[in-house]
């Protein structure tokens, strides 16, 4: 076997070594042996449609006035105005768990398990869901990495990704929260939009339009990904214009996408109408941004949940968007553009800690599109003289080492959900357990304060309001 060949397989083994660390993680864990552990808290919320729907027959819900536990006992459903109650989150992660939920239906009913949604085979099944589109996710990342860099650096990139990030934690312990379904489902929107840019089909239009009614339909601020049909591998003023008459004159298959987009809504439009006579109704109880005052110095810096601190390998993702200026200049203006956005976006919230959590989770939904920036910088770096090659790597492994010794303090709970300090954070920091003393150096966020826009006792500041 040539040299070239079989480095073309180191990403193909960061691929397979980062799933394996996965699974391992996950079996030792065993979150679905545990009851509530794989379907709670936020996960009710999107995974109520499918008992709902499937097992009750009854959207309206109203068999919860017999068993106000039978979607979960976390489940928390809102009234509307014409008394009904609903599910709070929109319908997108409940239809990419829908082949799981199914098989694990099928199962708990062939095999004697009780066929409530809950038990173990929906529990299991779940999870496996979350592996299954952590796969597609990055092998379609790995995909469009390879395309425009060396296969090492895209292994590099993967193991980062995966096994030093918040991802980590949201593929293992907490599987079937929304953002694993969202950064396979930003990646494939990458996927495609790549493909279209260079040669527009119908298939790919239809594609892209559905791909991206189901990313706003997980988490609807990810619609930002919009942008990219008209920034994606746009570095300079002419090739904007060329964009520009290039969508121009695919009017038809512009309006196509936006077509497929409405029509994966539809069925959440019905929804709506049906529980409470409005076609678009919100449903979140508390939906404050505050568009005047976001949090941007605390999401990226703040002891309480910073996303630099506790995912500090995306330090290097943000140099690396800087370097794409040079390294690779048509991703520049596309990833400048949509982290600035998304960091607005997500500053904006009004619980910009976004409630319990390792880190600051939202962003781990485009870790597929932030994959470039670190690629970026890892292509520079290995450009560089040995000497400066090496002072730039010992940083970045620490970073590696540091993000994965996070997850596992945040599962012994040495790192809190919502109320790190700078001493609760630094005083243990090379240990996985807390030490004596570390629950009193913790301050939980004011919810009531931060429902208002106002935001105080941010980490080790404790008598200044934050910014």
């Amino acid at each position: 076997m040539s040299k070239l060949k079989t480095k073309s397989k180191l990403s193909l083994a960061a691929l397979v070594a980062v799933l394996i660390t996965v699974l391992v993680i996950s079996l030792v864990h065993e979150p679905w042996n545990k009851y509530g552990q794989v379907l709670r808290s936020d996960i009710n919320q999107y995974y109520a449609y499918l008992p709902a729907l499937i097992i009750y027959g009854d959207v309206r819900l109203t068999f919860l006035e017999i068993d106000g536990f039978a979607l979960g006992p976390h489940f928390y459903p809102y009234f509307t105005p014409l008394g009904i109650r609903g599910i709070i989150a929109t319908y997108g992660v409940a239809l990419l768990y829908l082949p799981f939920f199914l098989i694990g239906h099928a199962y708990a009913l062939l095999f004697d398990y009780p066929a409530t949604g809950f038990s173990l085979p929906y529990q299991i099944m779940i999870q496996l869901s979350s592996w299954a589109y952590l796969l597609f996710g990055l092998v379609l990342m790995r995909r469009l990495l390879r395309k425009y860099f060396t296969d090492g650096v895209t292994a590099i990139v993967i193991v980062a990704t995966v096994v030093s990030t918040n991802l980590l934690w949201y593929v293992t312990a907490e599987a079937a929260m929304s953002h694993i379904y969202s950064f396979f489902s930003i990646t494939a929107f990458l996927f495609l939009i790549d493909r279209w840019t260079e040669r527009p089909s119908l298939r790919d239009t239809i594609l892209i339009g559905l791909v991206a009614g189901l990313i706003a339909l997980i988490r609807p601020t990810n619609a930002l990904v919009g942008i990219l049909v008209l920034l994606w591998k746009v570095g300079t003023w002419q090739e904007l214009k060329q964009r520009i008459v290039l969508l121009l004159k695919k009017w038809p298959l512009i309006l196509t996408m936006i077509g497929m987009a409405i029509i994966m809504w539809l069925p959440q439009l019905y929804y709506w109408k049906l529980i409470s006579g409005q076609w678009f109704f919100s449903s979140y109880p508390t939906s404050n941004f505050f568009w005047d005052n976001p949090q941007l110095s605390n999401v990226l810096f703040s002891w309480r949940k910073g996303w630099l601190i506790y995912t500090p390998v995306m330090v290097f993702t943000l140099i690396g968007i800087g370097l794409l200026f040079r390294v690779r200049r048509q991703f520049f203006w596309p990833l400048l553009v949509f982290f600035a956005a998304s960091w607005y976006v997500i500053s904006s919230w009004w619980s910009w800690w976004y409630g319990g959590g390792l880190s600051i989770r939202p962003f781990v939904d485009s870790y597929g599109i932030f994959a470039f920036g670190m690629a970026a910088f890892l292509t520079w770096a290995f450009r560089q003289r040995r000497w400066l090659m090496i002072a730039l790597m010992i940083p970045f492994v620490f970073t590696l080492w540091n993000g994965a010794h996070n997850n596992a303090r945040y599962f012994y709970q040495s790192i809190n959900w919502d109320a790190n300090t700078k001493r609760s954070y630094l005083d243990g920091f090379f240990r996985v357990k807390p030490l004596p003393g570390y629950w009193d150096s913790l301050e939980h966020p004011d919810y009531q304060a931060a429902k208002k826009g106002i935001y105080q006792l941010e980490g080790e500041h404790d008598d200044a309001p934050a910014e």
